[in-house]
């Protein structure tokens, strides 16, 4: 057996199988090359290449109907993940399962996502994600069908972007967030409220004040909002799926109090009227409100990262934090740790004092980088 770099990224893995002597080219790196090369010998060494079930021809189309049915149509991101499904049946619908067996359709596959159809690094990740998740399935309680028993897709090396962005609001742009947010929810001339700015303003000033994500956002229901204990109830099934619990400063109960509920809705935020799909964005009215604020180099997610940034400049704790954010992992959590060690601690709940920014009462510049 062997390993011969052909390039940088490509090499050409040989080994012996049965009397011959069988290569395959590897797009990835060595790690990945050895790591494909002992699968190989595995399953020469198992007599795998003489298994029965290679003879069973379950086609990835049959797969994708059949992973769409119980799974993918279940799901909140259905649109999304039929967009993706559809295009793994273009790319691979005719292959039978057994077929993907050492990764390497799949491996191609995802690499001609970025290179032949220019999805960015993040939206390929997605895809590949559903893949992955697909083909557990098919190894695990479809094996006897599929004819594989190991997740394929466990060999490709995924190029997942940089998840430590940390870009937060300092305590100069949070009030100038906040006074445009205020002068946009009315139309200009006295013409009243602004429906669109009226509703952004409220779902900004939720993210920067609990840390929620957008779809745990645009998920809240009026009876999640606990006023007596001044808590709101998470119930968006993201990352886990299990209900957590964000404070609810008075600040911020009041400006619930104040926006009108739709009759009928048990939803604060329901889809706009005539929406076709269930999915709800606020990109165009947000950088409106970041271009008048003079914002530069944010989004939306980024307000999360505020809420998380400051409460460590506060005084917060990480665990604490975590549970909050809603982090399976404290992993996830420990990037905010260090903003803890440069800041003095300060007493009180994060969430009144960025109230308390928003209103101009400014504390100590922060970089606005973490």
């Amino acid at each position: 057996m062997s390993i011969h770099r052909v390039e940088d990224g490509v090499y050409k893995i040989r080994w012996r199988e049965g009397g011959r002597q069988p290569s395959l080219v590897v797009h990835g790196s060595h790690e990945l090359a050895k790591k494909i090369l002992r699968k190989k010998m595995s399953a020469r060494d198992e007599n795998r290449h003489l298994d029965i079930r290679k003879e069973i021809n379950f086609r990835m189309s049959v797969l994708i109907d059949r992973y769409w049915v119980q799974y993918a149509s279940k799901k909140k991101s259905a649109d999304r993940e039929k967009s993706i499904l559809d295009g793994i049946r273009s790319e691979l619908g005719k292959f039978f399962v057994r077929e993907l067996a050492d990764g390497t359709a799949i491996d191609r596959w995802y690499r001609g996502l970025v290179a032949e159809k220019g999805l960015l690094q993040g939206t390929a990740v997605r895809h590949f994600n559903v893949m992955h998740h697909m083909m557990a399935k098919a190894s695990k309680i479809w094996s006897k069908e599929t004819g594989i028993d190991r997740n394929p897709a466990d060999l490709v090396e995924v190029k997942r972007p940089d998840d430590q962005r940390e870009r937060y609001l300092t305590a100069e742009e949070i009030p100038n967030l906040k006074t445009t947010l205020d002068k946009k929810m009315y139309r200009k001339a006295g013409k009243g409220i602004n429906q669109t700015f009226f509703r952004l303003r409220l779902i900004v000033l939720i993210a920067l004040t609990t840390g929620m994500r957008i779809a745990e956002i645009f998920g809240l229901g009026w009876n999640d909002l606990l006023y007596k204990e001044e808590l709101i109830a998470v119930r968006a099934k993201l990352k886990g799926g299990k209900v957590r619990y964000v404070p609810m400063p008075p600040e911020l109960s009041a400006e619930f109090r104040r926006y009108p509920a739709i009759l009928g809705e048990g939803r604060i935020f329901p889809p706009e009227p005539g929406a076709k799909r269930e999915r709800q964005r606020v990109d165009k009215s947000f950088e409106t409100i970041l271009d008048e604020a003079g914002i530069m180099d944010f989004r939306f997610h980024d307000l999360r990262h505020t809420f998380a940034s400051w409460y460590m400049m506060n005084g917060g704790d990480l665990y604490e934090l975590a549970k909050i954010l809603g982090h399976s992992n404290i992993k996830m959590t420990e990037r905010y740790a260090k903003l803890a060690k440069s800041h003095i601690a300060k007493t009180g709940s994060t969430a009144r004092v960025m109230w308390k920014m928003m209103e101009g009462e400014r504390r100590e510049p922060a970089t606005g980088t973490a």
